[in-house]
């Protein structure tokens, strides 16, 4: 095996570790994911008189990088000059196009060669399994010894040898089409059941006077139960970017970033015993009051504006991506499910207030969490053997902890570096509970102190158990498409869609209906917790503090209201130009980069907390700092995951605000750190 970097051709070829199998003649050659294929070929070997006999081999090989060689599952028949490059497709198959299998290698005469095998393999780079998708026309004749390319949305397999030495002059192109599921009547009726059950919450809220003021609006009256405000944390934590991803993630890989979920036994006990007590004493409504009580105003600024910008992004990506999910598998359009799903979020959220977001996010916890569970249930007992039949193909197929390594730092990657991982989801945990007000806004929703702490012994839990039951998903998933690979959808475009396919293609009509209605919760949880408190830092942060102080409660009321309407409009519209632009990638880097500021954010809660000497001056310089690091590091492709983005934003934060705070004059309330000495 021979490799050239195109990028430094000066360095010449490098000479590969060599292929494991027999030497051959006309394999087929592919890539994807970064990793090179091989399949069939022919060796040759000298019969008794000398003369060279092939050998139809029917094995398959992948490289990767820095791995190696691996052996892949045997092919179904040889394949031997099949049209090369194999062109990949979807997500995770690789397409083989007829191919001689050796069947006929001493037809005669050679004129009446009916021609080459017809049938379309397909392998699997996911499951390791090959399928038999159909076959070539009638009409047409499936070449041999030429190659494939991708012209105009479609692969093109021009000329080729059509039976041994007969060229034909036949261009022949396919574009891959998807599988769609319709949706259905009963589906729409249970969903629809749902969605109007949401409506019914917020309207309840409503007339029972929960948003009669601003601080039932924003506090809910501090009536919520602990159990429910632990219920909402989860949910607004999890969006349906989580419940789609942590699936796929366990499908495609495996199980390894299940250690990201323990740092929350660390997280919980660390904000109960050192944020809880002065978010609770300041008796805040928005999380950046506590900043300027301990720096300044203009770090409370900075905060908030920094929030609000980053869930304006989030808003209309997580109704963009779920909806782009759900329509590469389905009927459901991405535009209607953009719209169902904002606007009935924006109306249960305007018209009730934090409680009924408290409230339907806890009820929206329990519907995604027993949609979880009823598919796992659903695919582990279509596996053969069940529950240990799954156990079995998961050990086997390397999809637990295998390949988690303890003795790695690779902070280019991280993807398998235990404690690289470890901590870096502990920092992108701890940031939003220390520093996000849609997080600390649930704190004061609870009746005192130790209900708050109550609510995040819910939270910690049900993260624990919850994101166990998702990876486990995806195993079963896994298991489920293993033992059926004619099932899967070769032309699945999107990685994130195995789940929602899985559930229009496999689960009963009504069932699949009841757990596209557990996406759509998932996502309707972070929105609606995502409008109101973009809506309380606006007006606790802006607008009463700089706009127009002194104003009479009803018109801050009105005000949150409107910013509610506003800031949903505004995450509507731009999730379905998403849609009709297509920018996927575009917003994804754009949310990248207002998510950036996340970290500092959190060294600066970090900064008046554990420190005495902290001050304004230093906040702010720390606060800059922070984000400049890591926007360097991102514009510059620096070789650091961007899993580790928010820790290095809160340590350069923190360290920073720390330094510049013994040099610079500020003012700061050392009262309101952990290190102050009454």
């Amino acid at each position: 095996l021979l490799a050239l970097d195109l990028k430094r051709p000066g360095d010449g070829w490098k000479e590969l570790d060599p292929l494991p199998g027999p030497g051959r003649i006309l394999p087929v050659a592919s890539s994807r994911g970064g990793a090179f294929f091989v399949f069939s070929g022919a060796s040759l070997a000298p019969d008794s008189n000398g003369n060279p006999v092939r050998t139809y081999l029917h094995d398959a090989w992948r490289y990767d990088p820095g791995q190696g060689w691996s052996s892949l599952a045997e092919m179904p028949r040889a394949a031997v000059a099949a049209p090369s490059p194999a062109p990949a497709v979807g997500t995770s198959h690789v397409f083989i196009v007829g191919g001689d299998d050796g069947t006929l290698a001493d037809f005669q005469p050679k004129s009446a060669h009916p021609g080459f095998p017809r049938d379309i393999l397909g392998y699997d780079s996911v499951t390791n399994t090959w399928t038999r998708f159909g076959n070539v026309p009638e009409t047409m004749s499936p070449p041999v010894t030429t190659p494939v390319t991708f012209w105009r949305d479609r692969f093109v397999i021009p000329t080729g040898e059509i039976r041994p030495a007969v060229r034909s002059p036949q261009v022949l192109a396919a574009i891959p089409q998807p599988t769609k599921a319709s949706f259905g009547a009963l589906n729409w009726t249970v969903v629809a059941t749902y969605l109007a059950g949401m409506i019914g919450v917020g309207v309840w809220f409503m007339k029972r006077e929960a948003s009669g003021s601003t601080e039932a609006y924003f506090r809910g009256g501090q009536r919520v139960p602990a159990w429910v405000a632990g219920l909402s944390i989860f949910a607004t934590m999890l969006s349906a970017l989580t419940f789609m991803g942590i699936p796929a993630r366990a499908y495609q890989t495996d199980v390894s970033w299940y250690i990201g979920q323990l740092p929350i036994l660390l997280i919980v006990p660390l904000v109960a015993m050192f944020y809880l007590p002065f978010f609770r004493k300041l008796d805040l409504t928005s999380a950046y009051e506590y900043l300027e009580k301990r720096f300044n105003l203009p770090c409370r600024i900075f905060a908030s504006l920094s929030f609000t910008l980053f869930h304006l992004g989030r808003i209309a990506i997580v109704l963009y991506l779920p909806a782009l999910a759900l329509a590469a598998v389905s009927d459901i359009g991405v535009i209607t499910a953009i719209v169902v799903i904002g606007v009935l979020c924006l109306i249960y959220t305007v018209i009730g207030g934090i409680e009924a977001v408290v409230w339907t996010d806890a009820i929206q916890a329990i519907v995604l969490m027993a949609g979880a569970l009823l598919c796992f249930g659903l695919a582990a007992a279509r596996v053969d053997g069940g529950l240990a039949g799954m156990a079995e193909i998961a050990v086997r197929d390397h999809k637990l902890f295998e390949n988690l390594r303890w003795d790695s730092f690779d902070i280019a990657d991280g993807t398998n570096a235990a404690i690289v991982l470890f901590v870096a989801f502990f920092f992108n945990s701890l940031v939003p509970y220390t520093s996000s007000q849609d997080v600390v806004q649930r704190y004061v929703t609870t009746r005192d102190i130790s209900a708050a702490r109550r609510s995040l012994k819910v939270t910690m839990w049900m993260s624990i158990f919850g994101s166990m039951v998702f990876f486990a998903l995806g195993i079963a998933v896994y298991a489920f498409y293993k033992t059926h690979p004619q099932d899967l959808d070769p032309a699945m475009a999107a990685s994130d869609s195995i789940l929602p396919f899985y559930i229009m293609q496999q689960l009963p009509v009504g069932v699949s209906g009841l757990v596209i209605a557990a996406i759509f919760a998932a996502s309707q949880s972070t929105v609606s917790s995502s409008l109101n408190s973009v809506a309380t830092a606006f007006v606790k942060d802006i607008d009463s503090r700089l706009l127009r102080p002194g104003r009479d409660d009803r018109s801050y009321l009105r005000a949150a209201q409107a910013a509610v309407i506003v800031a949903g409009l505004f995450g509507i519209a731009i999730a379905v130009t998403m849609a009709e632009s297509n920018i996927e990638s575009a917003f994804k880097t754009f949310n990248t980069m207002i998510g950036l500021t996340a970290g500092s954010l959190g060294g600066l809660f970090a900064l008046g907390i554990f420190t005495r000497r902290g001050n304004g001056a230093g906040a702010l310089v720390g606060a800059v700092i922070g984000l400049a690091t890591v926007l360097t590091l991102h514009l510059t492709n620096a070789p650091v995951t961007g899993l580790l983005y928010a820790a290095i934003g809160f340590v350069a934060s923190f360290a920073a605000g720390w330094l510049a705070s013994l040099l610079l004059p500020g003012r700061g309330d050392p009262t309101l750190s952990v290190c102050h000495s009454s």
